[in-house]
């Protein structure tokens, strides 16, 4: 294996290379035999793709070697950040004759460059929860939901004083309109469009509210982008993540969004849980159309809409969120621990295990396939036990709840065969012995979903009790310290 120095001579030969026009590498750059864009080492300078190469094996075995950055800084950023760093310091680099010497001052550059990479950001998502209900702001953890009209002070907060675009983003959802746009740059761009018969009398509105609005002050700008940012029905999330390079943060951000949702999901009414989700989330459209024909027939409209967000009863909400506070205190811990690099949870292990649980729970009921939430449902399960298939999932949900695996929990069907049966089909789903595509599992979908989401709450509630205690961090221990199971 190559040496760090040598990995670094390499780059800095090949780079110096092309940047000499007598080479045979300059020579070919110049005569376009490189594909588009070439290769380029960090801050534009021409180079190989050996030496590119070269940057990439510094930067992945750095990054493996320094826990800290492994942590913070995904491998593409990290990558690009190691190129740039040696980009900036060129100069320096081939002005020194000794090669130890000059991987030893990449080396505390990159050290330097990795402190730094971690940043305290918060990342706000629009978010479909609850519609037509009266609700203050919440926390789970790191994540806050607000009303969408409250979200704009806590950006006010956090800048330390009323963001520029506040009052006109006030106007707009007052549904009134902005004054400031530059009739006269719209009336400018129209005439030079028909001058230069390059527009018609038929395109004419669109081009002249584009350049109108292009002119108008900064602020309007920004604050019909916050209009478009969110529905008037839907609330938006602040997830704070600490300590993260931009892309690892922008990540984690949205993760512990959606897992604070999927927390809110396990209590919800079976029917209400694919109606909460984050405004990126693969979804049916709001509304949709369908067309169909029968032969000899004219054409038949259907027409569908699709309404996220929970609505029902007065004070739904506000139930919902105070009845369940133990579950939110312990989920809010785990998700506290994913994103703030400072924060440590007792158990790290088993708490990243509820979190992965909990994620695939949400992923499964939000599919709109029956056959595909039944193998996430299952793996949800085979996560919060550890991989034990299923008789590891039988055993933990009947200590969870201090049952017996014979307790019927079905008409004529107990928790055991609950289990084996939907484990079994999650197998033969998942490993093609039946085609699934066609076939009607809503049922075996319905009662895998209510076991798990009794599961994964019940588990989340025990396992902070159990931290908190002081439990070690091991999957049998937490599960011996359950009740006893009994067959």
């Amino acid at each position: 294996m190559a040496s760090y120095s040598n990995l670094l001579d390499k780059v800095l030969a090949d780079t110096a290379t092309c940047q000499d026009e007598t080479t045979p590498e300059f020579r070919a750059r110049a005569a376009g035999n490189y594909p588009p864009l070439g290769a380029f080492l960090g801050l534009g300078y021409p180079t190989t793709d050996a030496a590119l190469d070269a940057v990439c094996e510094i930067a992945d075995r750095f990054r493996i070697n320094d826990k800290t950055i492994e942590l913070t800084v995904t491998r593409d950023q990290w990558r690009v950040t190691v190129s740039n760093a040696i980009g900036a310091n060129l100069d320096a680099l081939l002005h020194e004759a000794d090669p130890r010497k000059r991987w030893s001052m990449m080396r505390d550059r990159l050290k330097e460059v990795g402190g730094k990479a971690g940043m305290d950001l918060v990342h706000y998502t629009a978010v479909w929860l609850f519609v037509g209900q009266e609700l203050e702001p919440f926390s789970i953890g790191p994540v806050r939901f607000f009303p969408r009209d409250a979200w704009a002070d806590e950006v006010g907060a956090r800048l330390g004083s009323e963001p520029e675009w506040r009052e006109p983003l006030t106007l707009l959802w007052a549904g009134r309109r902005l004054h400031g746009r530059s009739w006269l740059a719209g009336a400018k761009a129209l005439l030079q469009g028909l001058v230069a018969r390059q527009l018609t009398w038929s395109n004419w509105r669109g081009t002249f509210r584009f350049h109108s609005e292009a002119a108008e002050p900064r602020r309007n700008s920004d604050a019909r982008s916050m209009v478009r940012f969110a529905h008037p029905d839907q609330w938006i999330a602040s997830a704070h993540v600490i300590g993260f390079g931009r892309d690892a943060s922008n990540k984690r951000g949205l993760l512990a969004t959606r897992v604070a949702l999927d927390t809110i999901r396990l209590v919800l009414a079976q029917g209400h849980r694919h109606l909460i989700r984050t405004a990126s989330d693969d979804a049916a459209p709001l509304s949709a159309d369908g067309v169909s024909q029968l032969q000899g027939a004219d054409v038949s409209r259907r027409w569908q809409m699709n309404r996220p967000g929970v609505s029902g009863a007065p004070h739904l909400a506000q139930t919902i969120i105070t009845s369940y506070t133990s579950l939110f205190k312990a989920a809010g811990r785990c998700i506290e621990a994913a994103t703030n690099i400072s924060s440590a949870h007792p158990c790290p292990k088993l708490a990243e295990r509820w979190l992965n649980a909990c994620h695939w729970f949400g992923r499964a009921c939000l599919s709109d396939a029956d056959f595909t939430a039944v193998v996430m449902l299952v793996i949800s399960l085979d996560v919060l036990c550890g991989g034990l298939m299923d008789r590891g999932i039988v055993e933990l949900v009947a200590r969870l709840h201090d049952i017996p695996a014979s307790q019927q929990v079905l008409p004529g069907m107990t928790l055991k065969k609950l289990v084996e049966d939907t484990y079994k089909l999650r197998s033969e789903v998942a490993h093609g012995s039946i085609l699934a595509v066609n076939g009607q599992l809503d049922v075996e979908r319905s009662r895998l979903e209510s076991l798990a989401a009794v599961a994964i709450t019940e588990y989340g509630i025990k396992l902070d009790l159990y931290a908190t205690q002081g439990g070690a961090d091991d999957r049998d221990d937490f599960r011996v310290s359950l009740p006893t199971f009994k067959p």
